[in-house]
């Protein structure tokens, strides 16, 4: 099938290297791609989508030898299974009071335990530099490998340039997308990783760390010191680049995570979140009847110096958590009070076993 132009006259503009001035950015990134989305105009949207990469500084003699770009199916349905996880999940329904302990049992095996406990004593050198660095405790670090990665084991098999092109021209989520694809095209042209390389998620994850590549050209550390940010194979710099991550969105070495509780009273739901305006004193929660379920835990001198937020996974239903700062940075990487209680539970286990 002859290839259909988009935007008439933008296209030619790339291969003939037009003007790149400010007034020409500001117009061509508010232009919409207008087509059906249709699988015979995938080809002319990637077209669309190097336009938007070389307005934002890409050379357009880079973008032309970027070929190979697929629609990949498996992308837009693994992402509307998650999308359809999440709005059942944020539904009305009964709650089930055995969510998180399901999720947590799932995700934090003795296996996956003792491979964290096994590979600690492996890698103190990256870990040191990175904690002492950083600020973030080292079992936080291994917590954050070993969840999104398995200690590096699944780093992802799609190509990433080809998922970013497919969700971003199935369109649900298509700025994040677009963002994504110029940052990817950003990491290739200044020779990070080659493009055979650049694999990942079906989402665009890249690395042992899995970070988009906005996140990569933002928090990615050299540990090292010999010039690259290699999340890929190169342990100084992933452990470098988790606690950069965290360290840059306000993570406090001084307190933990948070602490499980109880509810002796019945609580408003309103007042449980990790919003700002919801933080209280543990000794203002304690007056609300929450309850430590260990009384006699180290941590409760730290968690009276610092603000707290009520956590409440399942709603009115099953378990409650007492969570600090640290626990909103943990959802900054990844919001869902799922996964930042099952780091906060990994990082506990990982340190009851190596110290």
């Amino acid at each position: 099938m002859k290839k259909i132009l988009v935007l008439t006259g933008v296209l030619t503009m790339i291969l003939s290297g037009c003007s790149n001035s400010s007034e020409n950015k500001l117009k061509t990134y508010q232009i919409s791609y207008h087509k059906a989305r249709t699988l015979d105009n995938f080809n002319d949207y990637v077209d669309y989508l190097k336009y938007q990469t070389q307005q934002a500084g890409i050379s357009s003699q880079f973008l032309t030898n970027q070929n190979e770009i697929f629609y990949i199916e498996k992308a837009v349905e693994l992402d509307e299974r998650q999308s359809s996880k999440k709005t059942h999940s944020s539904s009305p329904a009964k709650p089930n009071p055995h969510g998180i302990t399901r999720y947590l049992n799932r995700v934090l095996t003795s296996a996956k335990i003792d491979k964290a406990s096994e590979l600690w004593w492996k890698y103190q050198p990256q870990l040191n530099y990175a904690s002492e660095k950083y600020g973030v405790p080292k079992e936080y670090l291994m917590a954050l490998w070993g969840m999104e990665s398995s200690f590096g084991y699944y780093q992802g098999n799609y190509d990433v340039l080809s998922v970013l092109a497919t969700l971003a021209f199935d369109g649900r989520r298509e700025e994040l997308f677009k963002k994504e694809f110029i940052s990817a095209m950003k990491i290739l042209e200044n020779k990070t990783i080659p493009r055979f390389k650049m694999q990942g998620s079906w989402a665009g994850a890249m690395g042992q760390s899995q970070f988009m590549p906005s996140t990569y050209l933002k928090f990615a550390a050299d540990g090292n010191n010999d010039g690259e940010k290699n999340i890929w194979s190169e342990h100084y710099d992933i452990f470098a680049s988790i606690a950069n991550y965290l360290s840059s969105v306000g993570w406090d070495k001084n307190i933990p995570w948070g602490v499980e509780v109880q509810l002796n009273t019945p609580l408003n739901l309103k007042l449980s979140g990790t919003q700002q305006r919801k933080a209280k004193t543990l000794a203002q929660w304690q007056k609300l009847g929450v309850r430590m379920l260990n009384p006699k835990t180290e941590k409760i001198t730290e968690l009276t110096q610092t603000k707290l937020w009520l956590v409440r996974p399942n709603k009115e239903a099953g378990r409650a958590f007492l969570v600090s700062n640290n626990y909103r940075t943990l959802k900054n990487w990844n919001n869902s009070n799922y996964f930042a209680v099952s780091i906060g539970k990994f990082a506990e286990e990982i340190k009851a076993r190596v110290y």
